[in-house]
C-alpha cells in the first residue's frame, strides 16, 4: 500500500486557513515566537513534555494510505492526557476565544492520541503567550474521543474532496498525455533532438543547457516533451519560465497548438502582483476590502475556476472580480494545483519572492528556463541588494510629515542614515558591513513591518523598501559570495557568485533545462550556473541557410572616447542599410546617449525608443514591424525590450544594425565582477563583460531569421568584431564578411530579386 503524508498543520490550515489576507511578520516576530515558545516550555510544571511526535495512519483511497503527523508543542500524560498548543499573542488585548485553526491543531493531535491509545476523553488547551513565555489567555477544554473524531472527520473529508478532484483530473490528464502528439507536421532540424534530451534531463532529474538557434521552435522542442514525461509520472509540475513578461509568447503558442488535440490540463500564466492588484490599495484587511475576508470566499472560486483548464491573467481577475478576491493571492493558491505555470524566473529563483508553498518543500517539480543567457545577471540581482541613504532620506521626510519624528519607523530610518554617515567619502569597496548598520538595518525591516500593520505607507516606498529588504537578506546570507561596494550614499552587497544558489535551488527540481539561442559558449555558462559534472550540454546547429543572412562587420571604433567621430560612421552605415532595400530595419545602440547622438545626424526618418515605455507604447512601437505597415526604422537600445524576446518572421524585419560589442558599462559592480573571477584563475574581463555583451549582441542578430524563407542583413558596426577573442564568441552558424558596405548590400538584395524572378518563372510553368 502506497503512503502519502500530511502534517497536522497542512490538514488543519487546508480548511481553517484564517479569514484575511494580512502583512507576513517580520524577523523579529518569528525570533520572538520560537523563543516565546520555548519559554512557555520550559515553565510548565513537572510532568510535561515538549515536542512529542505522533502520527495517525488512515485510507485515503483504495491504494493510499495517509499519514498525518505532527509535533504536540507540549504533552502531559495522565487521566485525562493533556495537549497544550502554545501560541505567541502580541496585541494589546487578550483575546476572548482561540482562533478556530489554533483550537483545532489541538483537537487533531487529541483525536490521534484517542485513536491510538483507545482513551475515551482528552484535555485540551490553547496558550497564548509572550515572547518570555508567559501566559496572556489560556483555554482550556475536555473534549471525548467521539467529538475529536467528528472534528478530524469533517476535516479529513474536505481535504479528500479536494484531492479526488484532483487526482480524477490527473488520471483525465495524463491519459490524454501519453496520447500527445508533437504539434508540427513536422520536427524542424534539431527539435527532435532537444526533445529527447528534455525527456532524459527530466527522467533521470538532472540540468541541461541546451542552445538551440532563433527560429528552431524552441519552446515547443522543450514544452513537448515536458509535458510527455508528466504525463508518464516522471514529474508533478512543469514551471516555465520567462525572463520578460514579453517572452511568454513562445510557450503560449506552443500551447495553443498542443490544445488542438484533446488535453486536460491546468495551465496558469501567473502575473506580477503589480499587475494584478485592482485596487492600488495596501495588501491589508483594514485597507483593502479584497484582503478582508479573501480566505472566506476563495474556496468557491477554486471549485469554479477548477472546472476550466487555461487559467489566464484575465480569467484570473475576472474570477477575482466575481468573488471579490485579491487576483494575485488566488492565483498563488492555483499555482498549487497547475500541472503547468508559465511565470517570471524570480517566482522560482529569487529568495524574496519565489512561491514558498512550491519552493520550499519536497516536491516533483519540472523547470524549464527560457533566454536562460540573462540568468548570471537575473539571479545576480536577485541575489544583492542595496541600501539607498538618497531614497531613505526622501522616504523619512514623508514619514516625518504623515507619522511625527517620534515614530518608531521615523527613528529607525535616522539610525540607519546615521550609520551610513560613517562610511568614507570616497568611493571604496569595504571589507565587510560595519555592526552599526548591520543592527540599523535589522531594526529598520522590523520597524516597517510593524508600520505597516498599523496601515502606515507612504507613497512611493515600494522600490525603496524592496531595496532595504534585499540589503537585509543578503547580510543574512552568509553562503554567497559578495562584494561590499560603497558609492555615497548608495551601499550595495553585489552577488559575486549565483552558482551555488542555482544549484542549490535546482537540485532538488525533477529536471531543471535551460535553453537559449545565445546561451553559448556552454562550458562558460555550466560554470557560471554551477553544474555538476553529469549534467549535459547541448548544441543544435542553425537550420536556415547561411546565405539567406549578410553578417557584414564594419570597422567603427565606439569605445567611449571616440563617439562623437563614431556617430557619423555609424549613421552613414544606418542610412546605406535602409537605402539599400526599402524595408524594416531596427538599428540598437549600447546606451540611449548615444542613440540620440546618432540620431541627430541621421538623413532618414526614424523612429526610437524612449526610457520608460508602457505595454501599449511598446505595442505602437512595434506596429509597423507586426503589421507589415510602411517601410521603418527603428533606434533602440540593446539588451532593452525590443532585442530579445519578440518575433519578427517573414518580411517584418528586413535587417539590424549593431554599435558596438554590447558591453556592459564600467564600474565598481563590474570590476568586483572581474576581479573575482581573476582570482579564481578565469579570465576577468571575459566573464564580466564579452559574455555578456556577446550575448545581447547575438539576440539582435537573432531578430532577423526567423523562418526558413527568411532574408535579412545584419551589420555589426565596430572593430573589435575583427578580433581574435570576440569572433571566438559568435555563434557558431554566422558568416562574417568584411568589404564595401553599399557594394555588398546591393548585390545581396539583387541575389534576392533574381531568386525571386526564377521562383514566379518557375512557378508558372
Amino acid at each position: 500500500m502506497a503512503q502519502e503524508r500530511l502534517s497536522v498543520r497542512g490538514l488543519v490550515e487546508f480548511t481553517l486557513h484564517g479569514e484575511d489576507i494580512a502583512p507576513s511578520g517580520s524577523l523579529r516576530d518569528m525570533q520572538e515566537g520560537v523563543l516565546g515558545h520555548k519559554a512557555r516550555q520550559q515553565a510548565l510544571a513537572e510532568g510535561w513534555q515538549a515536542e512529542v511526535p505522533l502520527s495517525l495512519t488512515v485510507p485515503a483511497d483504495e491504494e493510499t494510505d495517509l499519514v498525518i503527523a505532527g509535533r504536540m508543542d507540549a504533552f502531559r500524560p495522565g487521566d485525562p492526557p493533556a495537549v497544550e498548543e502554545i501560541k505567541l499573542w502580541q496585541g494589546r488585548i487578550p483575546p476572548e476565544a482561540p482562533l478556530p485553526a489554533h483550537r483545532m491543531q489541538a483537537v487533531v493531535y487529541g483525536h490521534i492520541l484517542c485513536a491510538t491509545e483507545g482513551l475515551a476523553r482528552v484535555a485540551i488547551r490553547v496558550a497564548y503567550v509572550t515572547r518570555r513565555g508567559q501566559p496572556v489567555a489560556l483555554f482550556p477544554e475536555e473534549l471525548t474521543a467521539a467529538a475529536c473524531a467528528a472534528a478530524f472527520a469533517e476535516l479529513l473529508e474536505n481535504w479528500l474532496r479536494r484531492r479526488r478532484l484532483v487526482r480524477t483530473h490527473a488520471r483525465l490528464r495524463d491519459a490524454g498525455l501519453r496520447r500527445l502528439r508533437f504539434p508540427f507536421d513536422a520536427w524542424r532540424p534539431g527539435q527532435r533532438e532537444m526533445a529527447a534530451q528534455v525527456w532524459t534531463a527530466i527522467r533521470l532529474g538532472r540540468r541541461l543547457l541546451a542552445a538551440m538557434p532563433t527560429g528552431t521552435g524552441k519552446s515547443a522542442a522543450a514544452l513537448y516533451p515536458a509535458l510527455k514525461a508528466l504525463g508518464a509520472g516522471h514529474t508533478g509540475q512543469v514551471f516555465y519560465l520567462t525572463a520578460r513578461t514579453t517572452q511568454r509568447q513562445g510557450p503560449l503558442d506552443a500551447l495553443a497548438r498542443l490544445r488542438q488535440q484533446e488535453m486536460h490540463l491546468w495551465a496558469l500564466t501567473l502575473d506580477a502582483k503589480q499587475r494584478q492588484c485592482p485596487e492600488n490599495l495596501m495588501c491589508h484587511p483594514d485597507f483593502c476590502p479584497r484582503a478582508k475576508g479573501h480566505f472566506l470566499r476563495d474556496g468557491a472560486a477554486l471549485e469554479e475556476i477548477l472546472q476550466t483548464q487555461d487559467w489566464t491573467p484575465e480569467a484570473i481577475r475576472d474570477m477575482a472580480d466575481r468573488h471579490n478576491l485579491c487576483p494575485f493571492e488566488f492565483s498563488l493558491s492555483l499555482c498549487e494545483l497547475a500541472d503547468l505555470v508559465i511565470c517570471d524566473y524570480n517566482y522560482a529563483l529569487d529568495p524574496a519572492v519565489h512561491i514558498k508553498r512550491i519552493f520550499d518543500r519536497p516536491g516533483e517539480v519540472t523547470l524549464l528556463v527560457d533566454e536562460a543567457h540573462n540568468l548570471p545577471d537575473r539571479v545576480r540581482g536577485m541575489l544583492s541588494g542595496q541600501l539607498d541613504g538618497g531614497a531613505l532620506r526622501r522616504l523619512r521626510t514623508q514619514v516625518g510629515k504623515t507619522a511625527g519624528r517620534k515614530h518608531p519607523l521615523y527613528q529607525a530610518m535616522t539610525e540607519a542614515l546615521n550609520a551610513l554617515k560613517d562610511l568614507p567619502d570616497e568611493e571604496a569597496e569595504l571589507p565587510e558591513v560595519p555592526e552599526r548598520l548591520r543592527r540599523a538595518a535589522e531594526d529598520l525591516a522590523d520597524a516597517w513591518s510593524d508600520a505597516q500593520r498599523q496601515g502606515l505607507s507612504p507613497d512611493g516606498a515600494g522600490d525603496t523598501v524592496l531595496e532595504w529588504l534585499g540589503f537585509l537578506r543578503a547580510l543574512r546570507d552568509p553562503d554567497t559570495p559578495r562584494a561590499v561596494l560603497w558609492r555615497k550614499p548608495v551601499l550595495t552587497l553585489l552577488a559575486l557568485d549565483i552558482a551555488e544558489h542555482f544549484a542549490a535551488v535546482t537540485r532538488a527540481m525533477c529536471g531543471t533545462v535551460c535553453f537559449s539561442a545565445t546561451l553559448d559558449p556552454l562550458p562558460e555558462m555550466k560554470t557560471l550556473l554551477g553544474c555538476a559534472e553529469e549534467d549535459a550540454c547541448f548544441s543544435v546547429p542553425s537550420p536556415f541557410p547561411p546565405e539567406n543572412l549578410l553578417l557584414i562587420r564594419r570597422d567603427i571604433n565606439t569605445r567611449y572616447a571616440h563617439r562623437d567621430a563614431a556617430c557619423g560612421q555609424l549613421a552613414d552605415a544606418i542610412e546605406a542599410m535602409v537605402r539599400a532595400h526599402p524595408g524594416r530595419y531596427i538599428a540598437f545602440f549600447p546606451s540611449y546617449a548615444f542613440m540620440e547622438r546618432t540620431a541627430a545626424l541621421l538623413g532618414v526618418p526614424f523612429r526610437m525608443q524612449r526610457r520608460s515605455m508602457s505595454i501599449p507604447e511598446r505595442a505602437e512601437f512595434l506596429a509597423p514591424f507586426t503589421q507589415r505597415l510602411e517601410p521603418c526604422l527603428a533606434l533602440c537600445v540593446l539588451g532593452g525590450v525590443f532585442a530579445e524576446g519578440i518575433d519578427l518572421p517573414g518580411d517584418a524585419l528586413d535587417g539590424v544594425a549593431v554599435a558596438g560589442v554590447g558591453l556592459p558599462q564600467v564600474g565598481p559592480e563590474r570590476e568586483a565582477l572581474r576581479r573575482w573571477h581573476e582570482e579564481r584563475g578565469r579570465s576577468g574581463f571575459r566573464f564580466a563583460y564579452q559574455l555578456p555583451g556577446m550575448q545581447k549582441v547575438a539576440q539582435a542578430v537573432g531578430r532577423v531569421i526567423r523562418t526558413p524563407s527568411d532574408r535579412g542583413v545584419a551589420l555589426l558596426l565596430d572593430d573589435r568584431y575583427g578580433q581574435r577573442d570576440y569572433a571566438a564568441l559568435f555563434p557558431g552558424h554566422w558568416q562574417v564578411r568584411a568589404g564595401d558596405l553599399r557594394q555588398a548590400l546591393a548585390d545581396f538584395w539583387n541575389d534576392a530579386t533574381t531568386e525571386g524572378e526564377e521562383s514566379d518563372e518557375s512557378g508558372a510553368v
